[in-house]
């Protein structure tokens, strides 16, 4: 099986030849760096509370000093705008920074740093300022019609972006409301672009990603021979090998090199940044984990693509859409995995906007202990939208007592669920499993056990020992082609659905009566265990008793000190067992509860 060892290989060779690197003399860089304002570090202790603005309020109306000033009473430290290429270039190489300055002296003197946002490609509204007018070139879909973004692989497109993110760094990077940045390319952050409806193509078909695809294949295959014993083909010339689109005999072979150019340009940005500044840097990702619409095969936005590059450039990733509980559950554990701090964003929905509050605030606890923060998007609160001025209001509340919570850890059990990531993302099927995100919710929501949610690419590259875990899930049928797995199964259960875990773990809560909408997060910090209880799906109140085990933890014995973590008021609880204790419980439709249990001495 074509797997990511050899692609990543060829990832070193081929950057140095498909553009040159830009002159950019390493002493102007560093000497750059030491001149450059400190920022502080965001981290579980120094937590980020922010919201996401648009470059103007509606009518092109500039944000003023009041408006930073009502973030700031609202409990907010940070901010994110959302950068309009257009207006701070709007002719090219000339760049107009009057009022991003006036944006950063007005947040900094309200208390309040902020990110800058670079876009190459947003949504349609702002399709004249990201990418600018004079910008014309556009990338091609596989059935031929244009894309919204330029082209991937278009080497003017690129330096225009590129200089543009560079200049503005140097320009802003000693202001004191300056935080950091995100460093974004291609289409918003789902890089290649969602897929319009079932019938529309994948974008990545333009003339210049072509003949990137034709420079790519030589320097990835050692010689044409060895790529048709690859690929069972009888291919005489390179330029015979097709750019194949979806539903093509060779369309795998143009899906890998789709994945490819993700982390190639990413990687190459990432350099980029880092040569001209030492601020906190935040790649975004958003879209889902499969499906056959805005899936990894789709967007290309592989999770482990951002994590591998995020540890080799000191970044963070941000999760959007957190309130999906297979994304909060997987990228939790990639965090962990790679080292790498994690922001959970939240773009509420056009519908059941309620039912997303608990989960969104839930799932911040599944990231510790890298879990840096969370962001609401997008500020101010739409009333057009039903709930969401009760979201802003959540967000508002909960800061407190969150922001302790997030300095514990997430106590994940012996039992691994493997996740093929990269089959999803870069194998021929756009449709591998389309139903995740929903199997691993019913799954989280019902059995109250804690997995480590691995991925396929995490084990091939030696950064998970499958060897400590007592079973596998394998949800890709990876086992006959992944060598890991494969040995790890001559001695251990490989496991093919969700529903046996429970033979392997015991749960750490239960409920009485049982339930099933009700996601229970655990968090160990100090000596004390923290469970967020986030009533989801609209379901109506919850009203029975429930039983936590510490043992299934793989902690001791615990006392019966139990208190409402946001009011501290003490909550009667009786013991069971020296491990296990039992209270009472009502949890709203839609309702988020915090509770700490004190472990005993």
């Amino acid at each position: 099986m074509y797997r990511t060892t050899r692609l990543l290989a060829a990832a070193v060779l081929v950057s140095s030849i498909f553009w040159p690197r830009p002159a950019i003399p390493a002493a102007r860089a560093s000497q750059a760096r030491r001149g450059e304002a400190q920022t502080d570090i965001p981290s579980p202790g120094n937590p980020i509370w922010q919201a996401q603005i648009d470059f103007t309020k509606p009518h092109d109306v500039p944000w003023g000093e009041p408006d930073f000033a009502t973030l700031k009473r609202s409990g907010i430290n940070r901010a994110e705008l959302n950068m309009d290429w257009g207006d701070i270039e709007p002719q090219r190489g000339q760049y107009d920074f009057k009022l991003l300055d006036s944006y950063l002296n007005a947040a900094a003197k309200a208390g309040i740093k902020m990110y800058l946002i670079f876009w190459e490609s947003v949504w349609a509204q702002r399709q004249d300022k990201n990418p600018p007018k004079w910008l014309t070139a556009r990338d091609v879909l596989s059935d031929g019609t244009k894309a919204q973004e330029p082209p991937w692989w278009d080497a003017d497109a690129q330096r225009a972006y590129f200089d543009y993110v560079t200049h503005t760094i140097d320009h802003v990077k000693n202001n004191p409301g300056f935080a950091g940045l995100y460093a974004n390319y291609g289409w918003l952050d789902a890089m290649w672009g969602p897929r319009r409806n079932a019938g529309s193509g994948l974008a990545g078909y333009a003339p210049a990603d072509i003949q990137a695809f034709y420079r790519w294949l030589p320097q990835t295959y050692k010689s044409l021979s060895e790529f048709n014993h690859e690929w069972h083909s009888s291919y005489r010339n390179w330029k015979d090998v097709p750019a194949a689109k979806p539903g093509d005999p060779m369309f795998a072979v143009y899906q890998r090199f789709r994945h490819y150019s993700v982390e190639h340009t990413y990687g190459e940005l990432s350099r980029l940044v880092r040569e001209h500044t030492n601020a906190p840097v935040f790649y975004y990702w958003g879209g889902g984990i499969s499906g056959w619409r805005n899936g990894p095969g789709v967007l290309e936005n592989d999770p482990d693509i951002f994590f591998r590059l995020a540890k080799r450039y000191n970044v963070t990733v941000v999760l959007d859409d957190v309130e999906a509980t297979g994304n909060a559950l997987i990228f939790g554990t990639a965090a962990r995995v790679y080292g790498v701090s994690l922001l959970q964003e939240w773009t509420p929905s056009r519908k059941d906007l309620e039912a997303e509050i608990p989960q969104w605030l839930s799932h911040i606890g599944l990231g510790t202990p890298h879990v840096v923060g969370e962001s609401f998007f997008i500020y101010p609160p739409r009333p057009n939208r039903p709930g969401w001025m009760d979201a802003w209001k959540a967000y508002q509340e909960w800061h407190p007592t969150l922001a302790e919570y997030i300095q514990g850890r997430s106590p994940e059990q012996p039992v691994a669920v493997l996740v093929p990531t990269w089959k999803i993302a870069a194998g021929p099927d756009l449709n591998v499993l389309p139903d995740l995100n929903k199997d691993l919710t019913s799954f989280w929501q019902q059995d109250h056990v804690l997995p480590h949610f691995i991925t396929d690419q995490e084990v091939e590259h030696g950064l998970v020992r499958l060897q400590q875990f007592h079973a596998v899930v394998d949800l890709g049928d990876e086992a006959a082609t992944l060598p890991a797995l494969k040995a790890y199964a001559a001695k251990h259960p490989v496991l093919k659905n969700l529903d046996q875990v429970t033979s392997y773990v015991q749960p750490y809560v239960t409920l009485d009566p049982v339930y099933d909408s009700l996601e229970v997060t655990p968090v160990i910090h100090n000596s004390s265990v923290w469970l967020t209880l986030a009533n989801c799906n609209g379901k109506p109140e919850y009203s029975g008793a429930i039983t936590f085990d510490a043992k299934a933890l793989g902690l001791g014995s615990v006392s019966t000190q139990v208190t409402d973590a946001r009011t501290h008021q003490r909550i009667p609880a009786a013991r069971i067992s020296s491990g296990k204790i039992r209270w009472h419980i009502d949890v709203p439709s839609m309702g988020f509860e915090v509770f700490r249990i004190n472990l005993a001495r």
